[in-house]
């Protein structure tokens, strides 16, 4: 197959894929059903999985449609005793406002694909699922090269990635995920987060006798306050050793405040009060010890105010980091250079990415693919052609170097 065919595959792969509307359950069926058929047509060994049902309704919360299925999609091709396996998500975040187009209606312009996903990451699955059919019409690698494309990243993973990983026990001697880090950025990790709601109490009553009641408001102002400041003064001296994509994430941070909690009436003195926080790890940090450290501090302002509080913890998410001697580091670095003459660099994602399952169970693991940073999420979401054919041959040439690598061992 030459290149270019090739990569007018890819443009059309993603073109397709834009048009399933796969957030929270929908469409998942649909689009898993299209990669099918077109690998099978291409002659690629393909199995779907159905996450069993009862797993999905008690990991995820109502508000993400566990009573709709999902599914797992394995395509393998090639043979021997190594595995690189390239995983990527086909959920995507809803579309939102603010639209110049419609987001699921694929259109090019000016050497861009416009739609939701086109970046985060329906492109990068385009870029892995053109590699394994390049191999697939041309020769059969030495090497296992193995696609699971999954749901449910953008709410956590744990009915994609994680159930993978952790329930069907699948571990490479190599993973990629196609997440769009711009070609010239290899993530080989990211930070982990721990959110939680601080809720402080004090006595309901009617707001026309407030004498009656305690304002849990006017105390969590005073908590919050002491809170913020506390831990602030806390994470300042943290500094992580390695580097991020922005030099600020180096140290660990708070974001107080996205949720507030109140009863709800203006005629009630509220009996309780709280707030969001959504703390961010370093790597050198540990999901376990920051939650005692945030018990702790609850615990000891508590006692100097006054004030009966305490936290809810809502989501953990530990941080991930792959050292950058792994061969799978070195040799895409390799790739890249040759694929497109250009100097890579290493750097820990901002974000938190489903490289946190690989890298709990030491596989190897970096996110590396096709987009433009900085228009996830955000309305009129596009990709670059061009980034989408240049990651395309950085990951055909991988799968060349993991081979050397292999038989030269």
């Amino acid at each position: 197959m030459e290149l270019s065919e090739l990569y007018g595959l890819a443009v059309k792969i993603l073109s397709e894929s834009i048009k399933y509307r796969t957030f929270l359950g929908e469409d998942y069926e649909a689009i898993i059903d299209y990669y099918r058929g077109l690998l099978s047509s291409y002659g690629v060994h393909v199995t779907v999985h159905r996450v069993p049902g009862e797993y999905v309704k008690r990991v995820l919360r109502s508000k993400y449609n566990p009573e709709k299925p999902r599914y797992i999609l394995f395509a393998r091709i090639g043979s021997g005793d190594y595995t690189l396996q390239f995983n990527g998500h086909y959920d995507v975040v809803p579309p939102g406002e603010g639209w110049s187009r419609d987001p699921f209606t694929p259109v090019i312009e000016n050497g861009k694909l416009y739609g939701r996903g086109s970046t985060d990451m329906k492109g990068g699955i385009a870029a892995v699922l053109a590699t394994i059919i390049y191999y697939a019409q041309t020769r059969e690698p030495g090497i296992v090269v193995e696609a699971v494309i999954v749901p449910d990243e953008e709410i956590g993973g744990l009915t994609g990635t994680g159930y993978v990983v952790n329930e069907l026990g699948s571990r490479p001697d190599w993973t990629v995920i196609a997440e769009p880090s711009g070609l010239d950025t290899i993530y080989n990790g990211h930070r982990g987060l721990v959110w939680f709601m601080v809720k402080v109490y004090g006595k309901q009553a009617h707001g026309s006798a407030p004498w009656l009641g305690d304002n849990a408001f006017e105390k969590m102002i005073r908590f919050s306050s002491r809170f913020i400041e506390e831990y602030r003064r806390v994470l300042e001296g943290r500094l992580s050793k390695y580097v991020y994509e922005d030099p600020n994430a180096a140290k660990p941070t708070i974001n107080p405040g996205g949720v507030l909690l109140s009863p709800g009436a203006v005629n009630i003195v509220p009996g309780v009060s709280g707030f969001s926080v959504d703390r961010r790890l370093i790597v050198e940090e540990r999901v376990e010890d920051v939650v005692e450290e945030i018990k702790r501090l609850v615990e000891q302002l508590s006692s100097e105010l006054g004030v009966r509080a305490e936290v809810e913890f809502i989501e953990k998410s530990e941080p991930a980091y792959t050292p950058e001697n792994s061969p799978v580091i070195t040799l895409l670095r390799e790739s890249i250079r040759s694929a497109l003459t250009i100097e890579p660099r290493t750097a820990i994602c901002v974000g938190g990415l489903d490289l946190r399952y690989y890298s709990a169970v030491n596989v190897p693991v970096v996110a590396y693919g096709p987009g433009t940073v900085g228009v996830a999420h955000k309305p009129d979401e596009y990709i670059e052609i061009t980034d989408l054919n240049k990651s395309i041959n950085v990951y055909i040439d991988l799968v060349k170097r993991l081979e050397d690598h292999v038989f030269k061992a």
